[in-house]
């Protein structure tokens, strides 16, 4: 399958020096600022990524995509879902990622942990990509509750958005939630991501239809890189 993304010509890069983001999309692609690191959702990640949410059942079930009642669709596995996610990554349809924490990255005396040696805390996935005249996508994430409040989660958010608007030459990044969630709707606050509006029973979520609100950043919007404006915010 022929998309965009291998067709644009490079773009100059807006990053702080601690990101590194190679020139051209290839799934699969590991990005890192400092102690959050971004890698592929990988089928060796099933037992962590239960474990993880299992112990976050309560923290991440108000949240959680539900299926449908009248829906003939089974629930898929952790094995068929990153199967799944993985094709489409590989198509430039999708950008699967698992979140990590590398505490060593905070030592200067230390050396970072490679990627492949990170276990999960959280996922962050770039879904529903289109190319042609939209070249845009949506974006959703979870982290682990211990991980919470330290900056990871808008990290990570920053981090896929620059690389698919610098790399793989994407024009809008959209997120939706629920109104009731008040510390994502902070994360896409600290951002300066753009209220777009509430779409009404939009996803089905927590057992039921729920109402989400839009928030949306196009390129433009962000001159200057959305990590380097978030981590400039965070100094101010």
């Amino acid at each position: 399958m022929t998309t965009d993304s291998s067709d644009l010509p490079e773009c100059p890069r807006r990053l702080p020096e601690c990101v590194d983001f190679p020139v051209r999309h290839r799934w699969p692609v590991e990005l890192r600022c400092d102690a959050v690191v971004l890698r592929p959702l990988r089928l060796t990640d099933r037992r962590e990524w239960n474990k993880v949410r299992e112990r976050n059942r309560a923290w991440n079930a108000p949240w959680d995509a539900t299926r449908p009642p009248n829906s003939s669709r089974v629930a898929a596995s952790f094995g068929q879902m990153v199967r799944a996610l993985n094709t489409q990554a590989k198509q430039d349809l999708a950008l699967p990622f698992a979140i990590c924490w590398d505490e060593a990255a905070l030592d200067p005396a230390r050396r970072p942990t490679r990627a492949s040696r990170l276990q999960v805390a959280g996922q962050i996935t770039v879904s529903n990509i289109t190319w042609g005249s939209a070249h845009f996508a949506h974006c959703g994430y979870w982290i682990d509750e211990a991980l919470a409040g330290r900056g990871v989660v808008p990290t990570a958010l920053a981090l896929v958005t620059d690389y698919c608007f610098q790399v793989m030459g994407l024009h809008r990044m959209e997120v939706n939630i629920r109104p009731e969630n008040a510390k994502s709707l902070r994360v896409v606050e600290k951002l300066g991501f753009r209220d777009e509006g509430l779409r009404e029973r939009y996803l089905h979520i927590d057992g039921d239809w729920r109402d989400h609100r839009s928030f949306a950043l196009c390129d433009e919007d962000v001159p200057d890189g959305l990590l380097n404006r978030y981590l400039a915010r965070d100094l101010d």
